[in-house]
Formats: C-alpha cells, sequence, structure tokens
C-alpha cells in the first residue's frame, strides 16, 4: 500500500482539537483530588530545544505514521509480554490499511475521532507526529469471556478509547493525557457519547495501568483477547462513568 505522508500545519484542512482543563481526580493512592489548570490546546515539551506541540484531527495520509509509532510501541512494551510469533507475524500493511479505513471521511459514529499530537522542532522547523488516540463505539466483539466488576455492565459504556500510543522517548510529559482528553472531548461535541468510557490494556501492562489510574480512571472489567493460532492474552479495562466526567462536564 502507498500512503502519502504529509505532517506539514499549515495546510487548510487542519482542524485543531480543543483540550479541555483536567477535571479533579482521584488520587491512586486516596480519596483526595487534585486539580490543573492547563486548559491550552497546546503544550510545550522540553526535550532539547523547545517544542511546540499541537492537538488536532489524523489525516488519511498519516496512516503510514500512525502505524510506524503504534509497531515501535507494540515492540517496546510488549517484547517480553506477547507471545513473539505475534509480533513477529505484525502486519505494518494490514494496520496501515486498517487506519486508512478509518480515517477516510465521512468518519462516522463507528470510528469517531482520531486525535494525533505534533511537535515541531525549534531547530529544524519540521513537524512530526508524537502521538495519538481515537475515541469510538465500543468494539465488544474483538474479544471474548468479558467479566465486569460489581457495578459495572457492557450498557454502562457508549465510548472506547481503542488507540493511544505516545512515540518512545517522548512519554511521561503530560501528551498521552492530553491525547485521551482531546479524544473524549471530540466524543462529547461531536457524536453526543454521554455514558462510559472504557481503555483496555493487557494486564502485564503496569506501565499503562497505572497511568489510567493517575488519570482517575477505575477498573472495571477483564477479558480474553484472541491473538491468532491458539494465541492469546488477558487485559484488563479502566473506565470513566460518564464521557463528561473525564474531560470535567
Amino acid at each position: 500500500m502507498t500512503v502519502p505522508t504529509s505532517t506539514s500545519n499549515d495546510r487548510a484542512d487542519t482542524v485543531f482539537v480543543h483540550i479541555p482543563p483536567r477535571p479533579p481526580i482521584r488520587s491512586a493512592n486516596s480519596h483526595s483530588s487534585t486539580t490543573s489548570t492547563d486548559s491550552s490546546a497546546s503544550s510545550n515539551l522540553a526535550s532539547g530545544p523547545v517544542q511546540q506541540v499541537i492537538f488536532r484531527h489524523g489525516r488519511v495520509e498519516e496512516a503510514g505514521a500512525m502505524t510506524e509509532m503504534q509497531f515501535s510501541n507494540y515492540l517496546f512494551h510488549y517484547h517480553s509480554i506477547l507471545p513473539r510469533p505475534f509480533l513477529d507475524n505484525l502486519d505494518f500493511e494490514q494496520m496501515t490499511a486498517g487506519h486508512v479505513k478509518k480515517l477516510m471521511p465521512p468518519v462516522d459514529k463507528r470510528e469517531a475521532a482520531y486525535v494525533v499530537a505534533e511537535r515541531v522542532d525549534a531547530a529544524t522547523g519540521q513537524p512530526e507526529i508524537i502521538g495519538m488516540a481515537q475515541s469510538m463505539v465500543p468494539n465488544w466483539e474483538r474479544a471474548y469471556n468479558h467479566r465486569f466488576y460489581d457495578g459495572w455492565s457492557q450498557d454502562d459504556f457508549d465510548c472506547e478509547i481503542d488507540t493511544l500510543y505516545v512515540k518512545i522517548g517522548v512519554q511521561g510529559g503530560g501528551i498521552g493525557r492530553k491525547l485521551i482528553l482531546g479524544a473524549l472531548q471530540e466524543a462529547y461535541d461531536r457524536f453526543q457519547m454521554r455514558r462510559g468510557v472504557i481503555i483496555w490494556t493487557i494486564v502485564e501492562n503496569t506501565q499503562a495501568r497505572n497511568f489510567y489510574k493517575r488519570i482517575g480512571c477505575e477498573e472495571v472489567a477483564l477479558r480474553t483477547l484472541g491473538l491468532g493460532e491458539g494465541m492469546s492474552c488477558e487485559c484488563v479495562a479502566y473506565g470513566f462513568r460518564t464521557v463528561g466526567e473525564a474531560i470535567g462536564k
């Protein structure tokens, strides 16, 4: 597959995404709350020269760059977690085609919104995608053996954060949190999603699990994800009661 690539933020079709202020969240270790006044749609990521970060809609011609970031995250975070045959058989072309299909207009509620983080290096002036998130209608059919915790059920959710990746080397600077907030703001405004938010990760991925706890999610369910040819892994879900709760509505 040949997909044209472009990350220029000067294009006329650029649609910037509003990043809402971080709402009060529950501490991972207590019931206290913390707040943040960070409400801008851009941020500074200090790594060498100061680099400006913008948040905007993803474009179909960026599908290849998205897959590259997804691949690097898989290999970096999952090399000791997922079966080696699964990682060896990751199909770049197939994954890129999946992103293209979801990004092709018209974007419907099923696929909802892709939000990307893009920085421009002050030294070179070159733009680069350093993060992506996708909000969508929950896809319950991709896995099996769902086990919801007491007080939760599948009917509680009408929004899923399906994709969240930040470029290796710039993680830990708040980009992931802003991508989630932006994707949920899009789900709320464009697709009127008002019920709960669910986010799945692999049980052994302690880094992701700790991140979701820090941003105020509750642990809500477990499931089994099929990886093909007899391979599977256990996943855990984190969630917010409502999209509005997550973005401070």
